[in-house]
């Protein structure tokens, strides 16, 4: 019990801490001549305040632990602090790694990008360019893919086409349409976690999950033996 008021304290300490100190250092920027100057006084005030938070911190726990829990030499204060500040720290690393799991968009501002290739059956004919079309479907958001440079190649008898999409949207529940001429539309599941793992090479290659026949009243079916499409794909560094 004394463990758990020596936490809520250290934290109410550390709030107090914080805003008594960016009063403070709002008082004290223009007494040592600190200026708005590139933000130096904002600066100023900010390291004050966790100046502040940090002596609020310290000094709460170490008060409950001394007059609370009854502990008054410097090694039993000294290390069951330490537990203490532990624990404060767990909580707040574990509620940073719930807001980031909980971010719909990626953080700094930077997009991954799905790089692919999509393998034809063997035997089909050589694609139009301007009549294929890529999208990733990622919950509500919908973006569009384009080929890259070397857009195709052959592998054997089948057509390689090469591509890359964007990534906008941080989830796990990713569809890749591809539109090709006088073919189902076919339906590509993205198997890749909300913030995707980074590589250099392509996986391995993955069939067609379902193809749409877009007819009325029709649904996304399992596709057929000669509907042998084929995917691989893999997301480059993206992170800052």
């Amino acid at each position: 019990m004394n463990f758990i008021l020596a936490l809520l304290a250290g934290i109410c300490g550390a709030v107090a801490g914080f805003f008594a100190g960016v009063g403070i250092g709002t008082l004290l920027a223009p007494v040592f001549g600190i200026t708005s100057f590139e933000g130096a006084a904002g600066y100023f005030v900010v390291l004050i305040g966790l100046l502040g938070g940090l002596i609020g911190l310290v000094a709460a726990i170490v008060l409950v632990l001394r007059y609370k829990a009854g502990h008054r030499g410097f090694r039993a204060l000294a290390g069951r602090g330490t537990l203490v500040l532990g624990a404060i720290a767990a909580l707040v690393a574990a509620g940073i790694a719930i807001r980031l799991a909980t971010l719909e968009h990626f953080p700094g501002n930077v997009t991954p990008q799905l790089h692919f290739e999509i393998r034809l059956p063997a035997g089909m004919a050589e694609p139009v360019r301007r009549r294929v079309d890529f999208e990733m479907q990622a919950g509500s958001q919908r973006s569009g893919g384009q080929f890259k440079d070397e857009w195709l190649r052959r592998d054997g008898d089948r057509y390689v086409l090469s591509g890359f999409v964007p990534l906008y949207t941080r989830t796990a529940q990713r569809i890749l349409v591809v539109s090709l001429p006088d073919q189902p539309r076919l339906l590509f599941s993205i198997g890749l976690s909300a913030t995707p793992k980074t590589s250099d090479q392509y996986g391995t290659w993955q069939r067609v999950n379902f193809v749409d026949d877009q007819k009325p009243d029709s649904q996304p079916r399992r596709p057929g033996a000669a509907e042998n499409f084929e995917i691989r794909f893999h997301v480059p560094k993206w992170q800052p």
